[in-house]
């Protein structure tokens, strides 16, 4: 009777994740993601113990669907029971808002980067790349569309609709914001130690390691969350749009793109100039990032109904 009387060690772990579902939802990310890298580590693209190279993609493709999305959606279940899924579901289909918000998430990366190539190495990579604008288009836009359906929006399951936006909650978008930064630039961080994993340029040298953690845990992470946060807060929390704003991002410091349309530009002055629209953004909105409170529900006002007067 006392053996059946204590909590199962399932029931137990069921109120710990539903007690704290962001810190389970980040334990479960980051453990998956490490045996999800592992095959890519081991190989000769990572530290050469087995002779086969493994490349990193369809760890990236796996880890968005199963630990960022099958993550939040398997711990929403436990915390916030059938309405707290169906609500993140519900994020999926929240696309209809204003044509401003595309045109920013599709050509505003490309855009920033432009006007910052300009200013730093003149107009004459304005005009390389206006020539270019024919082959650019079709070219970027796929890319974009392809990653946000691949990866993108299982990615910003995990990281916006749910551990931002839950946060958020509690903290504020903007600390919420801050705080999720370094925790998504860390899930990068076995990228580091793969060939081709964050640069096109092949391996990183040791010395280069600080470098790219202060680019991934500072430069990349914290302008990148806040705008991001921003784009889903204003647009009603609509995730196809911040998959295709996270996707432009990528997509436009990626090397085929530099290479092909921003010649001798480095992809990082992409992420200093989402820095300044990130400044820029928490002065417009005055550290609101779009966000608005959810009204307290209304009661209704019942008004009796006035007796009958008796006829005299």
């Amino acid at each position: 009777m006392i053996a059946s009387a204590r909590p199962s060690f399932v029931s137990s772990l069921r109120a710990s994740i539903a007690k704290h579902p962001g810190a389970a939802f980040l334990a479960f990310f980051y453990v998956t993601s490490w045996i999800l890298f592992l095959p890519a580590l081991l190989g000769t693209l990572g530290f050469g113990l087995i002779p086969v190279e493994i490349p990193a993609q369809p760890s990236i493709l796996l880890l968005s669907l199963i630990a960022l999305a099958g993550g939040a959606f398997f711990i929403t279940r436990i915390a916030d029971g059938k309405e707290g899924t169906r609500d993140l579901r519900q994020r999926y289909f929240t696309w209809r808002t204003g044509p401003q918000w595309y045109l920013l998430a599709l050509f505003g990366a490309p855009l920033l980067l432009l006007i910052g190539a300009a200013m730093v190495q003149g107009p004459a990579t304005l005009s390389a790349f206006v020539a270019k604008l024919p082959q650019f288009v079709p070219t970027y836009v796929f890319s974009v569309v392809l990653i946000a359906l691949l990866i993108s929006i299982w990615e910003e399951t995990g990281w916006m609709a749910f551990l931002t936006a839950r946060w958020q909650k509690r903290f504020g978008p903007v600390i919420a914001s801050l705080i999720v930064a370094p925790l998504f630039g860390l899930g990068h961080f076995p990228l580091l130690f793969i060939s081709g994993g964050l640069t096109d340029s092949g391996r990183l040298a040791p010395s280069e390691v600080p470098e790219y953690l202060f680019y991934l845990l500072v430069l990349f992470s914290v302008p990148v969350r806040l705008i991001l946060t921003w784009v889903f807060n204003s647009t009603g929390r609509s995730l196809p749009l911040v998959a295709l704003l996270h996707a432009s991002f990528d997509t436009t410091a990626s090397g085929a793109i530099l290479t092909g349309f921003y010649p001798d530009v480095d992809g990082r002055l992409l992420y200093f100039g989402l820095a300044i629209v990130a400044i820029g953004v928490l002065l417009i909105t005055r550290g609101r990032l779009g966000y608005r409170e959810s009204p307290p529900a209304i009661m209704p006002v019942v008004i009796p109904a006035p007796s009958p007067v008796p006829l005299s």
